[in-house]
């Protein structure tokens, strides 16, 4: 859905956050200090980041602060198929796999599995602020569900307090769930059961989480990202313009995807209608055109096969391109851990750039993304678009912004401070005792 933002993100009790931590996206910093380009206006006159850099020493938490929103997606959609107690669908690779995924608590204090792991998502969509959280304990029960929208005033308009649908209440636009509520089950969502029944507003609200893409640049492998559809002619353009920064040798570039048939499974093997599934598999060709020269003039083209001759880098930056490219045309939230892993800091700041950009980011597309690139942060930056996030030695993982700090100036070079360690030491970035 175009134009839906991300106000914030919260967690309790899951991998190294002890405590809650709060991740927001609307400004902080004076009006005066505001960023042309930086910011954009929705809901009610609030002003939101387009995007957030997040920084921490190795192991500080930044990956597993990606690991919430996948955390919340899985719960949602997985919580239609907790309910069906459908066993053999129950038994289906990969969905046992996903099901046997334990919940992610804080394990360096003895209360953390006893203790239930909490997450909270706020939402913008059409100017309205959907709040959203729940609880889900050891056993994956549902302890406690919460949805409010907001719009001037704030309306409670789902309120779980207990495992059992009896203790749910619903009102405003999930009202009409009233009469099927007695389809969720005690390790099911609410919303997500709503949705799945086909509740306007919870298919909305489900649809917006849902979408939010979380990447992991160290785990791009091949090209598997890319599809048809991420593929016109015109798309291919924009990608080749960020490609020759990175290969200036690069013409452009040809694509071929061909399905093939991998095997005939049958579904059951009492189905007397002898149903089966085909899978299939879809191979991706690329090839690079590049120039030869003769006294450093063009004389000829010749074609080559793209995953020998690029770099490891330069196919990784094609293999993310599709995904960026599609948060800016949708006004998507997209999240990249390690933005810069394989990739050169030109490149990075230059796919940076995209969102800042109003031409090529037209629906305030949001950026959130961890690094340890602190040249990405010298350059002119808002104070509330840095993150910092810290372990200390029980294990616990905070995050601060940088405006959080006293003594930073709004002309200040961040990057710079932070090496002269002006928020304490790397790596122990942030002092918990402040």
């Amino acid at each position: 859905m175009k134009n839906a933002i991300l106000k914030s993100i919260s967690a309790t009790n899951f991998g190294p956050f002890n405590s809650t931590i709060t991740f927001d996206m609307e400004t902080s910093v004076p009006k005066g200090q505001v960023i042309n380009n930086h910011t954009f206006i929705a809901g009610d006159n609030q002003r939101f980041n387009k995007i957030a850099y997040i920084y921490g020493a190795n192991g500080s938490g930044k990956s597993n602060f990606c690991k919430i929103i996948l955390q919340i997606q899985r719960a949602i959609m997985l919580s239609p198929i907790r309910a069906s107690n459908n066993l053999q669908l129950l038994d289906m690779l990969p969905l046992k796999d996903e099901l046997a995924v334990q919940r992610n608590h804080f394990k360096f204090d003895v209360s953390g599995k006893g203790r239930a792991t909490s997450y909270l998502v706020q939402i913008l969509i059409k100017d309205v602020l959907y709040t959203y959280s729940f609880s889900i304990a050891e056993n994956h029960d549902v302890i406690s569900e919460k949805l409010t929208k907001k719009k001037r005033r704030t309306e409670i308009i789902l309120e779980r307090t207990s495992p059992k649908y009896e203790s749910i209440t619903l009102k405003s636009e999930l009202k009409s769930f009233e009469n099927n509520v007695h389809v969720v089950k005690d390790n099911a969502l609410c919303l997500s059961m709503a949705s799945f029944l086909n509740n306007e507003l919870a298919t909305i609200i489900v649809s917006t989480i849902t979408n939010i893409q979380v990447v992991n640049m160290a785990a791009l492998r091949g090209l598997s990202n890319l599809s048809e559809e991420s593929f016109s002619d015109e798309q291919k353009e924009k990608y080749l313009k960020i490609l020759k920064s990175a290969d200036p040798t690069l013409e452009d570039i040809q694509v071929e995807f061909n399905e093939e048939k991998v095997e005939k499974r049958a579904l059951d093997s009492e189905d007397f209608e002898n149903r089966a599934v085909v899978l299939k598999s879809v191979r991706v060709d690329v090839k690079s055109t590049h120039n030869i020269y003769d006294n450093h003039k063009a004389v000829e083209r010749s074609v080559l096969p793209f995953l020998q001759i690029e770099s490891n880098g330069t196919i990784k930056l094609l293999n993310i391109l599709p995904t960026i490219f599609d948060a800016l045309s949708t006004g998507n939230i997209l999240i990249v851990d390690e933005i810069e892993n394989g990739l050169h800091p030109t490149v990075v700041k230059k796919m940076i750039e995209l969102f800042y950009n109003p031409e090529t980011n037209p629906y305030n597309a949001q950026l959130i993304c961890t690094t340890h690139n602190l040249l990405l942060i010298n350059d002119a930056v808002q104070r509330d678009e840095v993150w910092l996030m810290d372990k200390n030695e029980f294990g616990e993982s905070t995050m601060k912004h940088i405006s959080d700090f006293t003594g930073i100036r709004s002309h200040d070079r961040l990057g710079q401070k932070m090496i002269e360690g002006a928020f304490g030491a790397m790596p122990s970035i942030i002092d918990n005792t402040q």
